[in-house]
């Protein structure tokens, strides 16, 4: 069959990178190019096909279409037959494959027979995959014909039909491979007669993620306007692309264009209808929206939607309201809680928002703003009469504002609940227990306002306070949550496990563990190790059970701590596995992996291993929209660490004398903390007389307690001082005090060692990296989720991890780093 040159007189670049894999081409008798549409699939084996094969060679191109899958599957039979014609009769006799006929339809693709070089490319082969079996696309790559060569472009398929190929050869390109990097933008450009600066390539790329089309807008629009701006792309995509569209077909868009991906059905609920109209589908088929046919998807590109987002303002307030309407009720009604809570807050609609359960989303974010900030609105700008209509979600809009800190507001909504509510049942049961929360952390003080609502809960859980919130609001050291008086250690541990036994059922298992961890860490202060250990593990069971993911990093965190005191490197190393396993349970919390980083951050401070702590801690950038209070106070800690350990001894001083006197003020270990922290400080500077005296404040705190390993473990940084207040002032403790000592330094050192030689577990875990492969490979974040059978915002927690991890800060470079 004679080949055609292509039409098209565009300019098309192939980088370096797949040049190399198109070469291969000839070596291998099959080839899967797989990537979502968009990144110039069909153009590169094209253009390779008419440049590279001998012109005797015969060339067979099939494309897919968006119909039945058997009449696609005949309609590639019949091209078959042109290569073979037995093979293609055979095939089509089979019919479309079944569980019958599925073995003869393999063995007939099995032994396709040619006698010169001939090329059969299967486009859009993302078209045949409803309803045919793995096995089809599995006999095709395994082909019998000895100078056939086929070549399958596809958009990225599921993990059953990746399953299906494992073990086989054939040449694999993908979204990698045919994607532009700086240096590649560079290099089309000067293949197109323009000559851009390093830094010019570098935003080229980061506005167009390296696709092809979007490339080339750009090439464009700087030749007409002679920049590389967003405001000349958008000019020109509005003569190219608005201005052809019609009025349906922009307002269709328009409402569209509130979602980053959507599928069929969606669209459909969009506009009302069972099916799309025409001039739906034909808006659908534009350059700038890829297509997913085997899952009916549709995902506009970035530069698209900021265009459409620019013309539906154009369109005035109204418009723009009821579209942001029309998506909340989309996503209210596919249960996505969070987004419609994001679209309603956006337009302002407080019916709706409150008429919404609220109880999952108190600790996410919604359209760009954290529940918190969308809780404080609904205080201050939401009318009486609707407040009224909803009290289940102001209670949750309370608890938010509780978490947040914003003390007045939280009271405030109390109060006004308290008018209103009657008193019995669940709603006043649930008053009662965020009631109790007035008292915060004073346990003791809880606890009669928990026991007032536990009957009137009737046997039910609260709809308020979740068992995934975050215990302590994101401490995971119980002793600075709730060690309030020096000498009480033990009566407030009794306080806290009467209050637990109480809480905990009736809020689903929130706060298990916490009251065994408290008493785990005060032993492990003591110098009781064995029993911390005990305890520690005894933690990590029940927080576990019950999805407290704050209780077990905590816990985890201590038995680092045991095992640097036992020199145990690979006790330490499990242990840090063990808070890795336990941030990966709840990888859609904002605030799991945060914790994990000042876990990390504070152990690997204390071995002076600052190259392996998050740039976010060692710089002091918090990121205060994700931090709670406490967390807050937990990476400020970490922070002064590393500048104590940089020497910058005024620094972390005046850092530390900043710190509002509220936040340390009625807590014993807050005020130890500090008072300790600043002894440290002036020690450094060889102020030996305000280390003196900070350190005695310290004991004061510490020592009723019995709370001496602190002072041991820093006895060489504190130069003699510990031990001579120790020895001086509470000499019961100096034979404890230098046994503490030893076992510290040696235990130190093995660890320090162990951390300096790269022993530190600190690589991706087995779904970081799958999912990081993914996306290496052009993957979008819900083409993961479908092929690894997860959420969408599991794969965005993944993602962020890794990217914490590898240092990097986009998708682009997760190649480079995953060699």
């Amino acid at each position: 069959m004679p080949r055609k040159k292509s039409a098209t007189a565009d300019l098309h670049y192939y980088s370096e990178r797949l040049k190399r894999k198109l070469l291969q081409l000839r070596s291998f008798s099959a080839a899967l190019v797989e990537a979502p549409s968009g990144h110039g699939k069909t153009t590169a084996v094209r253009g390779w096909l008419e440049s590279s094969i001998p012109r005797n060679a015969d060339v067979y191109w099939f494309t897919a279409e968006d119909e039945a899958p058997e009449a696609g599957y005949r309609r590639l039979c019949r091209e078959i037959g042109k290569i073979d014609s037995r093979a293609g009769e055979r095939l089509l006799k089979a019919d479309f494959p079944n569980a019958f006929t599925l073995g003869e339809a393999c063995d007939a693709l099995r032994s396709i027979e040619c006698g010169r070089e001939t090329w059969l490319v299967i486009d859009n082969f993302q078209c045949l995959l409803s309803g045919l079996p793995p096995a089809v696309l599995a006999a095709l790559v395994e082909h019998g014909g000895k100078e056939l060569h086929v070549v399958i472009i596809t958009q990225p398929l599921d993990r059953e039909h990746h399953n299906a190929l494992a073990g086989r050869n054939f040449l694999r390109l993908t979204a990698t491979d045919l994607r532009l990097e700086d240096g590649d933008v560079r290099r089309y450009y000067a293949q197109a007669g323009l000559k851009v600066t390093e830094d010019e390539a570098r935003r080229v790329q980061s506005r167009t993620g390296g696709w092809m089309f979007a490339v080339s807008l750009q090439l464009r629009a700087f030749r007409e306007n002679g920049t590389f701006s967003d405001a000349a792309v958008q000019e020109l995509m509005e003569r190219l692309i608005w201005d052809r569209l019609s009025d349906e077909q922009q307002t269709f868009l328009l409402r569209l264009s509130l979602f980053e991906t959507a599928t069929v059905r969606q669209m459909c609920d969009l506009l009302g209808c069972d099916a799309l109209p025409d001039y739906a589908e034909r808006a659908l088929s534009g350059p700038l929206i890829r297509h997913d046919a085997a899952r009916r998807l549709y995902e506009p590109h970035t530069v698209l939607l900021a265009l459409l987002a620019r013309k539906r303002a154009e369109r005035g307030t109204a418009f723009e309201r009821a579209c942001l309407l029309g998506a909340g009720d989309l996503c209210r009604s596919e249960g996505r809680i969070a987004e419609a809570l994001g679209f309603y807050h956006t337009a302002r609609d407080y019916a709706r928002m409150l008429s919404l359960d609220l109880s999952r989303v108190i600790f996410a974010e919604a359209g760009g703003a954290t529940f918190f900030e969308i809780a404080q609105d609904i205080v201050r700008n939401c009318p009486a009469a609707i407040r009224r209509e909803h009290p289940l979600a102001l209670l949750q809009a309370a608890w938010a504002l509780k978490a947040a800190g914003r003390e007045n507001g939280f009271g405030a909504l109390l109060d006004e609940l308290d008018r209103q509510l009657d008193q019995d049942g669940p709603l006043r049961a649930e008053w009662l227990l965020l009631s109790a929360y007035r008292h915060f952390p004073q346990t003791k003080k809880m606890l009669p306002l928990v026991r007032k609502a536990a009957p009137l809960f009737g046997g039910s859980f609260s709809r308020v306070i979740l068992p995934d919130a975050p215990w302590a609001f994101g401490q995971y050291f119980q002793l600075s949550a709730f060690h309030l008086r020096p000498g009480e250690a033990d009566r407030e541990a009794d306080a806290l496990e009467a209050f637990i036994n109480v809480y905990s059922q009736l809020t689903g298992g929130h706060g298990s563990g916490a009251d065994s961890l408290f008493r785990a860490e005060a032993a492990y202060f003591r110098g009781d190790f064995a029993q911390a250990e005990v305890l520690a593990y005894k933690t990590l069971f029940l927080a576990e059970s019950a999805r407290q993911s704050t209780i077990r990093l905590g816990a985890a965190r201590l038995l680092a701590d045991l095992a640097l005191l036992k020199a145990d490197t690979a006790g330490w190393q499990r242990a840090v596995g063990a808070l890795e396993r336990a941030a990966s349970a709840c990888p859609d919390s904002p605030f799991v992996r945060p914790v994990l980083d000042i876990i990390k951050g504070a152990i690997l401070s204390e071995l002076q291993a600052q190259t392996r702590i998050a740039d976010w801690l060692k710089n002091g950038d918090f990121p205060r929209r994700v931090l709670l209070a406490p967390m807050l106070g937990n990476a400020l800690y970490v922070h002064v660490m590393c500048l104590l350990q940089q020497g910058e001894y005024a620094r972390f001083i005046g850092t530390q004398e900043a710190l509002p006197k509220e936040c340390i003020a009625g807590n014993a270990f807050s005020e130890f903390l500090f008072a300790f922290l600043m002894a440290l400080g002036h020690s450094a500077l060889e102020h030996r007389d305000q280390a003196a005296a900070f350190l005695e404040q310290a004991a004061e705190k510490a020592l009723p307690d019995g709370f001496v390993l602190p002072f041991a473990a820093s006895s060489s940084l504190l130069q003699g001082l510990a031990e001579e207040l120790v020895r001086e002032n509470y000499p019961a403790f100096i034979d404890f005090f230098t046994s503490i000592k030893g076992q510290f330094e040696t235990g130190w050192v093995a660890l320090h060692d162990a951390v300096l030689a790269g022993d530190l577990p600190s690589g991706l875990s087995a779904r970081e990296r799958e999912i990081a492969e993914l996306a290496a490979q052009g993957l979008r974040n819900h083409e993961i989720a479908a092929r690894l059978g997860v959420a969408d915002n599991t794969v965005r927690a993944h993602l962020r991890a890794v990217f914490q991890k590898l240092d990097i800060d986009r998708r682009a470079r997760l190649a480079e780093k995953l060699q």
